[in-house]
């Protein structure tokens, strides 16, 4: 009687759990380590937005990592400059620009007398793409990447994968070591890569290809997803600040009309300008995973997706824009996409899943400014030119400034040491030079930032994102509310909290339901990822461990 009582009681509870009734959640037990660990980029994303939006966002989105996951609401990157490369690399590094050497999208190189970008290699040719879209690798990246120490740590059966609209994004969140990055060619509406990692395409990558996605997207019409009155978190539908696609900045957008350059020839370029440029990335990473067998064994594998068409989007619409307020609440119906078929395809207690964004959104200058505001545009080709006029005046006609890329200006060390000048003595004479245009806060000079120790936090946020061999020899550091403008578009990688504070979210495994106030780095993601699967931390990481995920389970 016992015993068949014993029986019943087993089978009942069996039932439970692997045969939920309705309403019932079914819960399945993690196992010791993840299959697959999935970072989530979104270039850019702001906590503000996420605010702003939240009321008229979906449920199996963005709230869901909130319902289900742990939910960091003060993470940020201590470097200053936070452009898109810096940010991402940190992210799979666990580094600063001070160790991981992107110090930005371009910046030059004093020996080899050169501009470099930063994922820029010609020593590689393109694979599926144009010839110049292909000239990709991970050749200036100076430190290891999470997924490269997963590939060591299991003698490369681990498989590593970074796809984004973007090569030097794709590349970056990859790594060295990576089975593939993949990338968006205009040219050819085709995804592709580089001969750093293969010789051709996968098959799969070609069926994809041959479906011709993003025509079909291009022939939509973007319009709202909700009545426009609904959108309460913008401004108006129309604007003076917008810029728009090709000069309409008014829902509908007619895509296969603007899209159309004659002939039955299409700007394949217009899809990063829409939301679909990141359905279109969530459509080719849902095919990889399947293809490539992503966590379907023992060895865990990672994917690094980065979502770029925010970025497009918000230069041509702007940060309170319909468009950019629409584009987030389609990247929600991709993000629940996303995770419902990893949930059903891999399991939730079998995924990792990280999402947070590479920088924060800039503020909109032409609207504070309209609003009196203190804000601007801080336009550096002019502030250099005078700058040129000035060296010339007082130490002799020479090429005395060799550029400026990402808020820095590069001197020519070559004329400065024949002529025997002191470069500190220069430096300190541009410095004091820049300090006097409009928007400029402070300017510090390379010699300054080189020095040991930091008085105060921004020295020492500067020195996180100064490497010595790419970075200026004057640092221009702006006021709050200013952005560089560097032709039609304003740049990015200011350091106040409206750019380097973002969203973070852990989701899946052994992640319990938490929200933290406490401040926590980007720097800290990937070395905390190594800890879950016990292997090495990225090589240059400097960042510390969620202590409050690993003390709830000591065997981790």
């Amino acid at each position: 009687m016992i015993k068949s009582l014993k029986t019943i009681l087993v089978a009942l509870l069996f039932s439970l759990v692997i045969w939920p009734g309705k309403g019932q959640v079914r819960k399945n037990i993690p196992p010791a380590k993840p299959k697959l660990v999935l970072g989530i980029v979104i270039d850019p994303l702001s906590i503000d937005q996420l605010n702003r939006y939240w009321d008229i966002l979906g449920e199996d989105g963005f709230k869901r990592f909130v319902s289900e996951g742990t939910f960091y609401r003060n993470a940020s990157y201590a470097s200053f400059f936070t452009e898109t490369v810096t940010g991402l690399a940190t992210l799979s590094t666990g580094a600063y620009p001070v160790t991981h050497g992107i110090v930005g999208n371009s910046w030059y190189e004093p020996l080899s007398d050169r501009k470099v970008y930063c994922t820029r290699d010609d020593r590689v040719h393109a694979v599926g793409g144009t010839f110049e879209n292909g000239l990709h690798s991970p050749v200036n990246l100076l430190a290891s990447t999470f997924g490269d120490e997963l590939r060591l740590a299991t003698r490369n059966r681990s498989k590593v994968f970074g796809i984004s609209l973007y090569a030097e994004n794709a590349v970056l969140i990859a790594g060295h070591m990576a089975n593939a990055a993949w990338w968006y060619d205009d040219n050819t509406g085709s995804w592709m890569s580089s001969s750093y990692y293969m010789d051709s395409l996968p098959a799969w990558v070609n069926g994809f290809n041959d479906k011709n996605l993003v025509s079909v997207y291009l022939r939509k019409i973007w319009e709202p997803l909700f009545p426009l009155e609904k959108y309460v978190a913008s401004n108006g539908d129309t604007s003076q600040f917008e810029t728009g696609i090709k000069n309409r900045s008014v829902f509908p957008y007619d895509l296969k009309k603007l899209s159309s350059l004659g002939k039955k020839k299409e700007d394949l370029s217009l899809i990063r300008y829409t939301p679909f440029g990141n359905t279109l990335t969530k459509d080719f990473a849902i095919n990889l995973i399947l293809n490539e067998n992503l966590g379907k064994d023992d060895d865990c594998d990672f994917l690094g997706v980065v979502f770029s068409a925010n970025q497009t989007i918000d230069h041509a619409f702007g940060t309170y824009s319909v468009e950019m307020e629409d584009a987030v609440l389609r990247l929600d119906q991709d993000l629940a996409h996303l995770l419902n078929f990893i949930n059903q395809e891999i399991g939730k207690e079998n995924v990792i899943i990280y999402l947070t964004a590479s920088r924060g959104v800039p503020p909109a200058t032409a609207s504070l400014t309209n609003r009196e505001m203190p804000a601007g545009r801080f336009r550096p080709n002019q502030s250099v030119a005078l700058l040129r006029s000035y060296l010339n005046a007082v130490l002799g006609e020479g090429d005395w400034v060799k550029g400026y890329y990402n808020h820095q200006v590069y001197l020519n060390r070559t004329l400065i040491e024949n002529a025997g000048l002191s470069l500190n003595a220069i430096q300190d004479r541009v410095a004091g030079f820049m300090v006097q245009f409009s928007g400029v806060g402070h300017v510090i000079a390379a010699h300054e930032l080189s020095a040991s120790g930091a008085a105060n936090d921004l020295f020492k946020r500067l020195q996180m994102s100064f490497y010595p061999k790419r970075s200026g020899d004057v640092v221009i550091v702006l006021n709050p509310g200013w952005v560089e403008q560097v032709g039609d578009e304003p740049a990015t990688g200011a350091g106040f909290w409206y750019d380097t504070h973002v969203p973070l979210f852990l989701y899946g495994w052994k992640i319990g339901r938490n929200s933290w106030y406490r401040a926590v780095d980007l720097s800290d993601i990937s070395p905390t990822l190594s800890f879950f699967l016990h292997i090495p931390v990225p090589n240059g990481s400097d960042g510390n461990l969620f202590l409050e995920l690993l003390d709830k389970n000591e065997s981790w």
